[in-house]
């Protein structure tokens, strides 16, 4: 007896010798191949490998086993510890061998894991590799999704030092704390706690867990110590519960996101410190329902917020902890209180953020457009489900647990014919019932939500309307189909058939590009206006419908999506600002719609550099829009007071008569004053005074090419003293949803991709009544029949219908002499979708003005563009 209490004294003792916790990050020094080079190179982590070839021109992106290593020196002090490695994210399965000697697997690509690499470690230098696999496996979702899966160790890695009895870092690589509120009022708050506790000695061992709770000013309200714990030597997750209980609680609100802080302690018996963690906690109560949408705290509160994605231009999803807080911050800044964590749990420092700032969440598991039909599927759904909960559980930001979107888009029955759709539909609501039920079993608190595509009924045939407590409404009415309108009649009617169903907007938005824009806008021209138009008309039937519990953007910022074409290939340009945070102007109608501050921004602040037509006053008069939470807005033009406007929605808009050079606007609301500097080159109404002119032909877009600064205008027809096109139509293509003004083609080899997407075919000339003198004529061109288009499942049907390339050749012809005799614009290029430039300088004399024919050889004429410039 005296022995063995001997040996447990000098186990308390050796206990309290190693009590220092120590996390540090291990990014640097590592070197990378893939398995199938030879060469290894210097990289630091964050890292993938595909932040460079999931934007080139060659469809797909490396998809395979990437290598990692690194040499990790260790002391004999640290020895003395229990060391652990924490991976948050690498795409998609990882392996860790360390000495030779595999250390862990985990599989899954958005979720962290932990592993104890004590027995294979050892005093002096030691071989870390880690092998990374970012291959499609139908076993392992997402299987197909509208963004890239950039490979690597694109989050932090940690270096853990415990002693060997310490709070446990391996339960789903979570804290090893769970904090509960299972009571919160103005009043009194109850808190519950669950330590997990691992006794990694040979030994047992004796401990007290102690926990102490401090206020957001940093009082101590609360405080409690277990009774002895008495862990076998190899103990894992030894659980300890706990209760604490505050009066008149500060509670985490979203315009007042108090936080306490919980510490947490191991000691021995004699009081000695082990182990010791801090845990951040909110107190709050909320629910959902029909009736009072969305309570937080006893208030309602609308939700209205926006989806993220995790990458960032030429960085992939490989970024630095300061860019996921800025990226926060900035969509508090916008005013919105929800975020959406999609579609895959995120690096922690986005719902420590959301925590901080107080921004409302929910979170997901990348399960998206189908299921494989396995039981390996389903059970990596399920770990990935419990990961995601265990390592977010104490987020008081987080208050819905997601685990599908779009889950019907691309049944697997359509490319697989062997697979019945009944049984199909049976084994996804089996999945769905799965991963609700875990959820609620692994948290009752927090509410399930599933989003669904536009297919409405195919969710309520296959049963999934039924099972979580949200059901989530993906609505692209009025960009993938339909019309604006469309979306609220077809809420009010699936509210009638659930009407006591939280509806949650879970996606909404269009596509456009900062360089495009329109004074005339489409669906499907890309344009910033069209957008603008998209979200003024959700957003305000959004918030008038209480029902509706809460909405999100899709997206905020623009992302990877390698399989897109269109205006920027291989990016998903929904977002509200763009993939280097450029805020857009539909951002910017959420501040003034959203925040209490005062806003007021000038609209176009990406468009300073424009060409346009001018009158014969020598203007060219267009509209300007103000974004505004203020009653009224006073704009000035150059000094010239234009008005002052009523706002409305958030916005007013001026007609503004810009002039040939610089013009300023100063608009002015209260205090508050925001200047817009535009420089302007207008086409002369007389042509006399010509300099140049840059025309896109086919459109009614406008485009700036933001190194030359040149904003390319619309087309117009010829008429007498003038300029313009004779003949011919403009091309446009067809999908599912009917003709669109613009190609969906990646244009290879160039950046300016809607320079080349518009054109108008059999055109017959183009003239320009110009005065005598020197000029050189860009001519653009580019076969955009016969090209490859990928498909993209978000598009709700597929991939455009492309034509079959056909022989085309033409002459081109400058005020009568042959410069361009037999044009054939794919065999000059090597195929279709490449851009073709031809410049030709030209005399224009004895008054003939500039005539550029088109004469057909073989086939439609076509163009895309013109450049005219005066020397």
């Amino acid at each position: 007896m005296k022995h063995l209490i001997t040996l447990l004294i000098a186990a308390a003792w050796t206990l309290a010798a190693q009590a220092q916790r120590i996390s540090a990050s291990i990014d640097e020094g590592w070197q990378f191949k893939m398995s199938h080079e030879e060469k290894w190179q210097a990289v630091s982590l964050p890292h993938t490998w595909n932040a460079a070839d999931a934007f080139d021109d060659t469809p797909g992106y490396l998809r395979g086993t990437g290598i990692y290593r690194r040499t990790l020196t260790l002391s004999e002090s640290q020895l003395a510890h229990r060391l652990y490695l924490r991976f948050e994210g690498a795409q998609t399965v990882a392996k860790l061998i360390v000495n030779g000697h595999e250390a862990g697997t985990h599989v899954g690509g958005y979720t962290a894991f932990c592993f104890d690499i004590t027995p294979w470690v050892h005093a002096g230098e030691n071989d870390v590799e880690v092998q990374v696999d970012n291959s499609y496996n139908a076993d392992i979702p997402p299987l197909s999704a509208d963004f890239t899966f950039y490979g690597g160790i694109y989050r932090d890695v940690m270096l853990l030092e415990l002693p060997t009895v310490h709070i446990s870092p391996t339960h789903y690589a979570s804290s090893g704390i769970y904090v509960n509120t299972p009571e919160v009022t103005a009043d009194r708050a109850t808190i519950e706690v669950r330590t997990l506790i691992d006794n990694t000695s040979d030994v047992r061992q004796a401990v007290v867990v102690e926990q102490q709770l401090y206020a957001p000013d940093g009082q101590l309200v609360a405080q409690w110590a277990s009774k002895r714990q008495r862990l076998d030597g190899g103990t894992r997750h030894h659980v300890v519960q706990s209760e604490l209980s505050v009066n008149d609680p500060a509670l985490w609100d979203i315009d007042h996101p108090q936080l306490y802080r919980l510490r947490t302690r191991l000691v021995t018996p004699r009081g000695a410190l082990i182990d010791q963690t801090t845990t951040t906690l909110g107190l709050r109560s909320y629910t959902f329902s029909t009736s009072e949408g969305f309570v937080l705290n006893g208030r309602q509160v609308k939700l209205v917020g926006t989806n993220r994605h995790q990458d960032y231009y030429g960085m992939g999803n490989a970024l630095a902890d300061e860019m996921h807080t800025r990226d926060i911050e900035m969509i508090k800044q916008m005013g919105a209180n929800f975020l959406r964590i999609s579609h895959y749990p995120q690096d922690p420092l986005v719902t420590d953020a959301c925590d901080r700032l107080g921004i409302v969440t929910s979170v997901e598991i990348p399960v998206i457009n189908t299921i494989t039909m396995s039981q390996a599927f389903s059970d990596n759904c399920a770990e990935m489900l419990t990961e995601m909960i265990c390592q977010s559980y104490n987020a008081p930001s987080v208050c819905i647990w997601a685990f599908m979107n779009e889950i019907l888009l691309v049944p697997a029955y359509n490319a697989d014919r062997s697979i019945d759709r009944q049984q199909y539909l049976a084994k996804v609501r089996e999945v769905t019932q799965r991963m609700h039920d875990l959820a609620k079993q692994l948290d009752p608190a927090r509410y399930t939500l599933l989003p669904c595509h536009t297919a409405y009924s195919f969710y309520q045939e296959a049963g999934l309307f039924d099972i979580t407590d949200i059901l989530g409404f993906n609505n692209y009415d009025g960009w993938y189909q339909g019309e604006f309108a469309d979306f609220e009649r077809v809420l009010e009617q699936w509210h009638e058939r659930y009407p006591d169903k939280p509806f949650f907007i879970s996606e909404y938005g269009a596509d456009n590009d900062v360089r495009v824009h329109s004074f005339e806008p489409r669906r499907f021209d890309y344009s910033e206006e069209y957008a603008n138009l998209f979200h003024r008309h959700y957003l305000p039937a959004i918030l008038e419908r209480r029902y509706i519990v809460g909405s999100a953007v899709w997206n905020y910022n623009d992302f990877g999506s390698e399989s897109r074409g269109y205006a920027v290939p291989h990016t998903n340009l929904k977002g509200l600002v763009t993939t280097t945070r450029q805020p857009k102007d539909s951002y910017r109608y959420y501040q003034a719609m959203l925040l209490t501050q005062p806003v007021l921004a000038i609209g176009g602040h990406d468009w300073t550099s424009r060409s346009d037509v001018a009158d014969a006053e020598g203007r060219c008069l267009r509209p300007v829009t103000i974004y505004t939470n203020q009653p009224q807005v006073t704009l000035t033009h150059n000094g010239t007071k234009l008005g002052t406007q009523k706002a409305e929605q958030g916005t007013c808009e001026f007609m503004v008569p810009f002039t040939d050079g610089s013009n300023r606007l100063v608009a002015t609301a209260g205090a508050l004053t925001d200047v817009l500097d535009v420089g302007m080159r207008l086409v002369p109404h007389d042509l006399g005074q010509f300099r140049e002119l840059n025309v896109l032909l086919g459109s009614r877009r406008h485009y700036l090419d933001p190194q030359s600064q040149l904003d390319w205008m619309p087309e117009q027809p010829y008429t007498t003293g003038s300029w313009g096109y004779v003949g011919g139509q403009t091309y446009s293509e067809s999908n599912w949803a009917g003709e669109l003004p613009t190609s969906s083609l990646n244009i290879l080899g160039t950046d300016h991709d809607p320079l080349y997407q518009t054109q108008r075919r059999g055109i017959e000339q183009f003239r320009a009544d110009l005065p005598d003198g020197e000029y050189v004529i860009y001519l653009h061109f580019c076969e955009l029949d016969g090209a490859t288009r990928s498909v993209v499942a978000s598009e709700l049907g597929g991939t455009a219908q492309g034509t079959a390339q056909s022989p085309r050749a033409f002459e081109v012809r400058v005020n009568g002499e042959s410069v361009l005799p037999a044009l054939d614009v794919a065999a000059c290029c090597g195929g279709p979708a490449r851009p073709m430039v031809r410049r030709i300088p030209c005399s224009v004399h004895d008054g003939q003005g500039l005539v550029i024919d088109f004469v057909p050889l073989r086939g439609e004429t076509m163009l895309s563009a013109v450049r005219i410039l005066r020397l």
